[in-house]
């Protein structure tokens, strides 16, 4: 393998944990704003349902605040 190719795979490394970190960085923002919209509701007399679908990478949310 000369260099170019060297080269290739450490870019493409580069990207893989430029894309794990964007990941793992928008998940801790999720699981924040969903614990400030539970605040919120709770702080105006209602009861937060929170249900939390999908795996690690593909978690989604789903918030209902009942009053």
């Amino acid at each position: 393998m000369d260099n170019n190719g060297k080269v290739w795979i450490v870019i493409g490394g580069v990207i893989a944990v430029i894309g794990l970190v964007f990941t793992i960085a928008i998940g801790i923002l999720n699981d924040k704003q969903i614990k400030n919209l539970v605040t919120s509701c709770e702080n105006d007399g209602g009861e937060a349902v929170v249900k939390e679908s999908g795996f690690i990478f593909t978690t989604s949310y789903e918030f209902k605040c009942n009053r």
